[in-house]
C-alpha cells in the first residue's frame, strides 16, 4: 500500500463523521464507489491530480455526468476539497473512508502475501482462522499480494499485527539456531 497523507486521512474522517451523524454510510459508500469508478478515466485522474486546479474543477465532474449520480453532500464535500486544492487528495480519501465504514460495520481487513495464488477454499480457511470461533468469515475482507520471495506458507497483516508463517522466515530462523 503506498503512504497516504495525514490531510486525506482527514477528509476521510469528516466523510465519516457526517456519514455516521446521519446514518448514511450506504450513500457515502455509492458515492465514494462512483468516484473510484471515475478515477478509471485517465483525463478525469489527471485534472483532479493538477493540486492547482480550482473550484472548476467541479464543472468537469458536472460534465463527466457524475453530478447527477452523486448525493448534494458529496458534491459539496468535493467543492471544499476543491477550494482548498485538495482534489488530487481524492483516491486517498476514498481509500481511507473504505477502512474507516469498515470499522464502522465490523469489517476487519487483512492482508495475505502469498507466495503463489491462493485458491477460494484457501481464502475462505484464512477468513474463518481470521474471524475465529463464534466469529463471522464475511465481516474479514482478505486482500491477497503475491510475493515469490516467501517460498511458501503466509503472511497474515490486520493493521499493525503481520503473523509470519512463511517458509523463508522459518528458514532464517533455522538458520539462526544453526550458527
Amino acid at each position: 500500500m503506498a503512504r497516504r497523507t495525514l490531510a486525506s486521512k482527514r477528509f476521510a474522517e469528516a466523510i465519516a463523521s457526517i456519514a455516521a451523524s446521519g446514518n448514511s454510510w450506504a450513500a457515502w459508500g455509492r458515492d465514494m464507489t462512483i468516484l473510484r469508478d471515475a478515477l478509471e478515466d485517465h483525463s478525469f485522474r489527471a485534472i483532479i491530480g493538477n493540486p492547482h486546479i480550482s473550484a472548476a474543477t467541479l464543472d468537469v465532474i458536472e460534465h463527466l455526468k457524475l453530478g447527477a449520480d452523486l448525493q448534494v453532500d458529496t458534491r459539496h464535500f468535493l467543492a471544499v476539497m476543491a477550494r482548498r486544492r485538495s482534489l488530487h487528495l481524492l483516491p486517498e480519501v476514498i481509500e481511507w473512508f473504505g477502512e474507516l465504514a469498515d470499522r464502522a460495520s465490523g469489517v476487519r481487513r487483512v492482508t495475505v502475501t502469498a507466495a503463489s495464488e491462493l485458491t477460494s477454499a484457501e481464502i475462505q480457511r484464512v477468513r474463518e482462522r481470521i474471524a475465529g470461533t463464534g466469529g463471522d468469515p464475511s465481516q474479514v475482507a482478505v486482500t491477497v499480494r503475491l510475493d515469490p520471495e516467501i517460498l511458501g506458507g503466509l503472511t497474515i497483516r490486520e493493521g499493525d499485527q503481520i503473523f509470519d508463517y512463511s517458509i523463508r522466515t522459518r528458514l532464517e530462523v533455522l538458520r539462526e539456531r544453526m550458527s
